[in-house]
């Protein structure tokens, strides 16, 4: 009972610090391989220590799992890419919105794919469809068309990173699949980084002041005190704070940018996020029975 009680402050704060993220990357100037590689280099280097512990109680790695994470890895750092990337060409609105619409690509595979369909998936997966295509024609022919397909990548890749991640999960605990994966799309970000010819060092404090934000705030305060709290809230809770980020985000552009969302987003908005509640909430309702509730993709 406490712990339930103490998840909903959590998890408010958990939101709060997930939506800093698209303000931490517009006030740097960093780019984007750098600014998503150290990021995740930093917090895998928070977790390693528990981590490590952890990994002492448990199983050797078989290779196919090893294989999964390294792979689940490697999708991580295309999604951060592509939504840092975003947020070079479109409004942190639009970005975080498309960003946030995994869950409506998610409940799509499961119609289309994997014959899991209900009439509110059906619905959800339909209506949400329509705000993103209304969202995406928009700014064709637009300098935010590019953030738009980036910002959509972003949410194709937190969709399969969540579809692999509850396959891998099974097999590791969570703070060693956390490490693994951080530090597998560390490496790749800053590899391709190296091989692009962008400098790895030195950076000022003002960008090391970020990354170390990115790291701390959004990921370690943000989505593991997020996926914390979900194992203690009802469904309703849960699919109800999926639509947190890409609202607060939006606020805290418009009160620490001066950026307003344009008529497209606010016609496009209520589409997509009734998409997303429908959506979740029918898949947080049918999966959160006897287990655990539907995570939050990655920031």
């Amino acid at each position: 009972m406490d712990a339930q009680r103490g998840a909903y402050p959590a998890l408010a704060i958990a939101i709060l610090a997930v939506s800093f993220a698209s303000i931490f990357v517009r006030w740097s100037d960093s780019h984007p391989l750098v600014l998503a590689g150290y990021r995740m280099l930093f917090a895998a280097l928070l977790l390693a220590p528990f981590a490590l512990r952890e990994r002492r109680k448990a199983e050797p790695l078989d290779r196919r799992t090893m294989a999964g994470v390294l792979g689940t890895g490697v999708v991580l750092a295309i999604h951060f890419f592509a939504f840092i990337s975003s947020l070079r060409h479109t409004s942190v609105a639009s970005s975080t919105l498309l960003v946030n619409c995994h869950p409506l690509i998610v409940g799509a595979v499961s119609v289309l794919l994997l014959r899991e369909s209900s009439r509110r998936t059906v619905l959800g997966v339909a209506v949400g469809l329509i705000g993103v295509a209304a969202l995406a024609l928009s700014s064709v022919g637009t300098g935010e068309a590019v953030g738009n397909a980036l910002a959509l990548l972003g949410g194709a890749m937190a969709a399969v990173y969540l579809l692999a991640g509850r396959v891998l999960r099974r097999r590791l605990g969570t703070l060693s699949y956390a490490f693994l994966v951080y530090m597998t799309a560390a490496l790749v970000l800053l590899t391709a980084a190296l091989a692009s010819g962008v400098p790895l060092h030195p950076y000022p404090a003002k960008e090391l002041l970020i990354f170390l934000a990115l790291a701390v705030v959004c990921t370690i305060f943000g989505y593991t005190v997020y996926n914390w709290a979900l194992g203690y809230l009802p469904a309703p809770v849960v699919s109800t704070a999926l639509l947190g980020e890409p609202v607060l985000a939006s606020v805290l552009a418009l009160v620490l940018l001066g950026e307003a969302p344009g008529p497209a987003v606010l016609l496009a908005a209520p589409l997509v996020l009734a998409g997303v509640l429908l959506t979740a909430s029918d898949r947080t309702g049918r999966e959160g029975e006897g287990g655990r509730p539907e995570e939050k993709g990655p920031p």
